[in-house]
């Protein structure tokens, strides 16, 4: 370069000579440059491949100078002593070592079948650089002596869908429970696995570890209860071979959908969804809830079978007409890829209000999340309703509108005194009550007496919402009297009813105040 610039500056070339004389010369030095590096890269590879291959011939080496018995992997199939999957470094580069061991079906002319002829190990060292090339090398290694396998057992598990009875690849299968350590493998491309090389059971039908059991998992997957417990175990001798086969399948998925017919939304008003699968479980489930969504993954606390047989579905709510029930299959196509249906209701709204009860705790007004209430009585005297209410005390009841007849509401709670009162219910109104208890270890007895039998009385109280009346009776002492029970210690008032409408008391006489409980009875008397 300095001799072309001296003799550019001379005069003896022209500016143009000299610069193509300058990109000539950064071409070439470009190639060698070129050639340079991709002789190092193929010295670098080179060096990684060796280094691979020395990685996978030493831990050849390793299993060759290794008792037979130790020839396996770390919890697998055969066990040993060799870990299946480790990383080393080597010169600054890091190489993923994978050792897989398993048994070979060979046996000679004449000799029983074993499936344990000699073991087969593959050694697979990848490089962690881009690009890797992985080295393999695989060696077979033969047992001391055909004494070392004889007398062995050998577990054959085959995985199938229960429901398509197409065979499961990949599945992890576990021999235990006896004399061998527990074995886990995969199963093959047929669904099955082998277990060779087990020891005989112990032959005491008494011992822990006279059965052999076999079991499965895969992910989305759970056992199909036929299978389970007693089909998949096996009582092992010397030289046999169970064959064994376990049903899978993937749980499916119901959903329900309530919606009113009138607004075209999901409801939230009570409603109960019973589910009742097809024989031969025939297990059925009913879920109440206002959320109008009802989602069953389990029936009666089990799995989901998909099934060619009908589902049932049935559903009620109180403040609609009752709807009919729907059948299907779940899924209705396309498992396994498929396991969930949906089934959707349209409901008719009736003429209801809702009632919102909440039970709190006297002084503090905390919810008491253990009370139940029970609601009966109204127009149509229903079967008396009992529900648990939520975490913060409340609890919903959708009630036909109550006319001239009230309905009756209860409310009780573990180590509290029993709360009444009564409710109308207006047709698209919310009717809310608070029911106040009173914690009490012990409760006790009003009588009241009256001037004879069948007369309402009533017994209330301000400070605990206690609002009931009962018809007096003449059993025992007395023209009349009615006893009003599971009270807390307090004050309370008297009262006979004076007149009614359609049979629902509208007058009360003047009560009889400050009637005290402080003890386990009291009585008092109306006039």
């Amino acid at each position: 370069m300095k001799a072309i610039n001296r003799r550019a500056a001379q005069g003896g070339f022209s500016l143009i000579e000299v610069l193509i004389g300058i990109v000539v010369l950064a071409i070439v030095a470009g190639a060698i440059a070129q050639g340079f590096a991709s002789s190092s890269a193929t010295i670098g590879r080179s060096r990684v491949d060796t280094a691979a291959s020395t990685l996978a011939s030493a831990r050849l080496d390793q299993t060759h100078r290794a008792s037979y018995e130790d020839v396996g992997t770390v919890g697998g199939n055969p066990p040993g002593v060799f870990v299946a999957d480790e990383t080393r470094t080597v010169s600054g580069t890091r190489y993923a070592i994978t050792t897989s061991v398993e048994f070979v079906d060979d046996p000679a002319l004449g000799q029983p079948r074993t499936y344990v002829n000699y073991k087969k190990v593959t050694v697979t060292v990848t490089p962690q650089v881009p690009n890797p090339k992985p080295i393999t090398e695989t060696t077979v290694i033969s047992p001391p002596s055909f004494g070392a396998i004889a007398g062995k057992a050998t577990a054959v598990i085959t995985v199938r869908d229960a429901i398509t009875d197409e065979p499961l690849s990949g599945v992890w299968v576990t021999v235990d429970g006896s004399t061998s350590a527990s074995r886990t493998g995969r199963s093959d491309s047929t669904g099955a696995i082998v277990f060779a090389g087990l020891d005989p059971s112990n032959p005491n039908p008494a011992s822990p570890l006279y059965w052999y059991r076999a079991s499965a998992s895969l992910a989305g997957y759970v056992t199909h209860p036929d299978t389970l417990p007693t089909t998949i175990r096996q009582h092992l001798a010397a030289s046999q071979t169970w064959n064994a086969t376990i049903r899978m399948f993937k749980p499916a998925r119901i959903a329900v959908n309530l919606y009113d017919k009138a607004t075209d939304t999901i409801i939230d008003d009570p409603a109960s969804v019973t589910v009742t699968l097809p024989s031969p479980s025939t297990q059925t489930e009913t879920r109440t809830g206002s959320a109008g969504s009802f989602i069953f993954d389990t029936v009666a606390g089990g799995a989901i079978e998909p099934s060619a047989s009908n589902t049932t579905i049935s559903v009620s709510s109180e403040c609609y007409a009752p709807a009919s029930s729907q059948t299907g299959k779940v899924p209705e196509t396309g498992y396994p890829t498929t396991t969930s249906r949906t089934f959707t209701f349209d409901l008719e709204p009736i003429p209801h209000g809702n009632l919102k009860v909440t039970v709190v705790r006297y002084s503090t007004s905390a919810p008491i999340p253990t009370a139940q209430v029970t609601v009966s009585g109204g127009p149509a005297a229903p079967t008396p309703a009992t529900r648990s209410v939520d975490s913060s005390g409340l609890v919903s009841y959708c009630l036909p509108p109550s006319g001239a007849t009230n309905y009756t509401v209860q409310a009780t709670a573990p180590g509290y005194s029993v709360g009444y009162r009564y409710a109308a219910i207006a047709n698209g109104g919310d009717t809310l009550l608070t029911i106040v208890l009173v914690p009490a270890t012990s409760t006790g007895t009003i009588r009241v007496n009256a001037t004879s039998s069948g007369l309402t009385v009533r017994l209330t109280s301000t400070t605990f919402g206690y609002d009931f009346y009962l018809l007096t009776t003449s059993s025992g002492p007395g023209p009349g009297h009615a006893d009003f029970t599971g009270l807390a210690p307090g004050n309370y008032s008297a009262s006979v009813a004076t007149a009614f409408s359609g049979g629902q008391p509208t007058a009360w006489s003047t009560p009889v105040r400050n009637v005290t409980l402080s003890g386990s009875s009291a009585s008092v008397s109306v006039p």
